[in-house]
């Protein structure tokens, strides 16, 4: 249970995401038998899979002027909430708030893991930097964010925000639904913080450290990255030859045969330590989902800059 808030002051929202497995009425007796006060709780049932619109519909079921996302495989520290709340409450331009995520694995840590994965795994520091990272990182983890629900009614009213990318359904790996929202709170000047004092565990099961999933996730990072090239463009650079996906897709290849090769000449396929070589799947599988996706949607994302109210008024604003 959470130190340093009353009752009145938290709440605790459990988004039934489209489950088949009677989420709702076992979480409700869990719910009912816990010892002691409680703060309030109450289901939202969310049809429409995905971990973006499972959040989305937590957002806007939410009383409290600040959103926790507390995925089911963490577990947040007892000073969590008051903290980051402390944090939030200084300064009305924050937009979103991060904490550190500590790895809890079912069995043990892989090789390497500190060197290559962790990063890919919603744990460890997510900044050198403790305060503002709007310049220096810009974007976080969803596990154990904080956001500012006015900067989120913002972006939905005034400009009309949508996900461009769905996040995780099921075992479809695309992510990065954390990292877009916080580039569309960037964009109409709100700012990203991140504090060390924010201490959260996070369970890590084995089939999540495997190479075969790796690969899986980091093909996800190449598709959300092709999907938000748009966040990308700068102003004045619409039609420049690195916003041309055909200049993308040419990098993207090349940097596919040379991983690919490299990979190869290493004797990857009959390694033993194939951990060794997860910067290397990461950079091949990454730009196989980039170039995959751009084949697919070509320039659609300037489309979307110039039709998209986030991007269109945004622009418009900077040239004037």
């Amino acid at each position: 249970m959470q130190k340093g808030m009353l009752m009145s002051e938290w709440e605790v929202i459990l988004i039934d995401n489209a489950s088949t497995d009677c989420t709702a009425a076992t979480a409700t007796e869990i719910w009912n038998n816990l010892p002691g006060e409680q703060p309030a709780f109450k289901i939202i049932a969310e049809p429409v899979p995905g971990l973006s619109a499972a959040r989305k519909a937590g957002i806007e079921a939410a009383v409290f002027d600040y959103v926790l996302f507390c995925d089911d495989d963490n577990w947040l520290d007892k000073n969590y909430l008051a903290n980051g709340l402390k944090i939030m409450r200084s300064n009305p331009a924050i937009g979103a708030l991060g904490g550190t995520g500590n790895p809890v694995f079912e069995t043990t840590e892989p090789p390497y893991f500190w060197e290559s994965q962790y990063h890919v795994l919603a744990v460890g520091k997510q900044s050198s930097i403790e305060g503002d990272i709007t310049e220096e990182r810009g974007v976080l983890y969803g596990a154990g964010m904080i956001l500012n629900k006015m900067a989120y009614l913002d972006l939905r009213k005034n400009y009309s925000f949508e996900f461009l990318v769905s996040d995780r359904i099921g075992n479809l790996l695309i992510s990065s639904g954390d990292h877009e929202l916080c580039l569309a709170l960037i964009r109409i000047g709100y700012r990203i913080y991140y504090s060390q004092t924010l201490q959260f565990q996070h369970y890590i099961p084995q089939n999540r450290t495997s190479i075969g999933y790796y690969k899986r996730l980091f093909l996800g990072f190449g598709v959300s990255y092709a999907l938000l090239h748009v966040y990308r463009i700068k102003k004045g650079e619409l039609n420049s030859q690195q916003n041309d996906y055909r200049y993308i897709c040419s990098r993207s290849l090349k940097t596919i045969i040379a991983v690919r090769l490299k990979l190869l000449l290493s004797g990857f396929p009959f390694r033993a330590d194939k951990y060794k070589f997860v910067d290397d799947l990461h950079r091949l599988y990454s730009n196989i989902g980039i170039f995959m996706t751009l084949i697919k949607t070509k320039n659609k994302f300037k489309q979307q800059f110039l039709e998209e109210r986030l991007f269109r008024e945004v622009s418009n604003t900077n040239n004037s």
